[in-house]
């Protein structure tokens, strides 16, 4: 059963250059426990996404047009006063770097006890009661609970934002690059507290990363993303043995093998500009397999196979 559905999803933003097109046309849906990766270089429009689905763009940001269907509502339409009931009850975001979100001069105890009475109208006395069972139930030693966030690592630091979602109990998890700058062992365990998180509580994850091979540990589907548009849609397994789109292509291809001794392989060429993005698809100035009607024309995202979409010429027939 599908809980968030995106449609058509256009985002600008201003800038003295002019507008940013950082979202062109953007739909895809999520389903209720669900686990779907959002993959693509930096300025591909991930994290502009999750951004837009909770309205917490910067200011110079829009939502141009398209619809967020949440759970039968239409977000983009809501006012500040719901967005707000509806932001950490029931979407949480946890940001690439914890410590710009954690207030340094607040106990970690105190940041999930303050969400729980914002949104549950709970005593502090409860709350602190609740805040501490969420934070051991992520890791965190009940005699660490008084601590500041500068006395933690960045993958306790990392712990302390699914407490939050963890207490909170949000229907929808949007994770920005969770893992980054964490070490590969801490990687795994922050992998596997979200993957209770949506086993124990059935919580939905739009998961967020630039790196293939985490969404593949982690992810029932996968969305690739290239310039703010959608390239392919699968499951793990037609996107990693199925692939379609030569840019996807191109990024398995850049995944270390271990053993190997080849240099590493790169995608020639760099991202558009997207102040003034090229015509057709976006992709076709680095693709190989680019011909003139590639150069000319945008190509839909097409359902190819059960599940699978691809926006590409060479498979639109």
């Amino acid at each position: 059963m599908t809980l968030l559905e995106v449609k058509n999803l256009k985002v600008e933003f201003v800038t003295v250059s002019g507008s940013v097109k950082a979202l062109d046309g953007v739909s895809f849906t999520v389903n209720r426990g669900e686990v779907v990766g959002v993959v693509g270089e930096s300025g591909s429009g991930k994290t502009t996404l999750g951004l837009a689905i909770l309205k917490i763009l910067p200011l110079n940001g829009r939502i141009v047009s398209g619809e967020i269907i949440f759970d039968g509502r239409d977000l983009v339409k809501l006012s500040e006063e719901d967005m707000t009931k509806v932001r950490g009850k029931e979407i949480s975001m946890i940001f690439q770097d914890p410590m710009t979100s954690l207030n340094p001069t607040m106990r970690i105890v105190d940041h999930v006890a303050e969400a729980l009475i914002v949104h549950y109208r709970l005593s502090k006395e409860e709350a602190q009661s609740k805040a501490i069972e969420a934070l051991t139930a992520v890791g965190i030693p009940e005699n660490r609970v008084l601590d500041y966030p500068h006395q933690l690592s960045g993958g306790m630091r990392q712990r302390v934002m699914i407490a939050i979602s963890y207490a909170l109990k949000p229907k929808l998890l949007i994770a920005d690059e969770p893992t980054t700058a964490l070490d590969v062992i801490v990687q795994d365990q922050i992998l596997d507290l979200l993957k209770e998180l949506r086993n124990r509580q059935k919580t939905s994850i739009l998961f967020i990363t630039h790196d293939l091979s985490v969404v593949a540990d982690i992810a029932d589907r996968v969305i690739i993303m290239y310039a703010g548009k959608i390239m392919e849609i699968g499951s793990v397994e037609q996107i990693y043995y199925s692939t379609l789109h030569p840019y996807t292509q191109g990024l398995l291809k850049s995944i270390p093998k271990i053993g190997s001794n080849s240099d590493l392989y790169t995608i020639p060429g760099n991202p558009p500009d997207m102040l003034n993005p090229p015509p057709g698809c976006r992709f076709h100035p680095r693709c190989p397999f680019a011909e003139e009607k590639c150069r000319k024309e945008n190509p839909p995202l097409v359902e190819v196979s059960e599940g699978h979409y691809v926006a590409c010429w060479r498979c639109v027939k």
